[in-house]
């Protein structure tokens, strides 16, 4: 009788390799310094997957999950073809002379396929300041 250990291990490296492949979002910390109310970002959102995809991308805190109204996307979802790539603008608003803003932008899987039970998600730090 064989134990059950190798099949566990089989297991653990299917799941693995499956959500290995997580969506791309770059780069991955980003800087700006204006002299405005907004400050605009780009970012690269990339689709490792074969097939064409469903992405949403969505802006939340530093240090936590809180919705930024403050911080436009666009687009906010995009259809990626396999293994393509495309330009995603961040802008941040209402920024007050002095102020520093800090905000993620998250990207991840619209709808993640039957038996996925981790929809991965990949999030660049930004960081908006208006000069005085």
């Amino acid at each position: 009788m064989r134990p059950p250990f190798p099949v566990a291990a089989l297991t653990l490296a299917a799941v693995a390799a499956t959500s290995a492949a997580a969506v791309g979002l770059g780069p991955l910390t980003l800087q700006g310094t204006i002299d405005g109310p907004r400050e605009g970002f780009s970012l690269e959102l990339y689709n490792p997957y074969s097939d064409a995809t469903d992405f949403v991308l969505y802006p939340v805190g530093m240090t936590d999950e809180v919705a930024q109204d403050r911080v436009t996307i666009l687009p906010a979802e995009a259809r990626l073809g396999g293994q393509r790539d495309r330009r995603i603008l961040v802008i941040a608003s209402d920024l007050a002379v002095g102020e520093t803003y800090q905000f993620r932008v998250c990207a991840q899987r619209k709808t993640p396929p039957g038996g996925v039970m981790i929809n991965a998600r990949v999030c660049s730090k930004i960081t908006a300041r208006r000069v005085g």
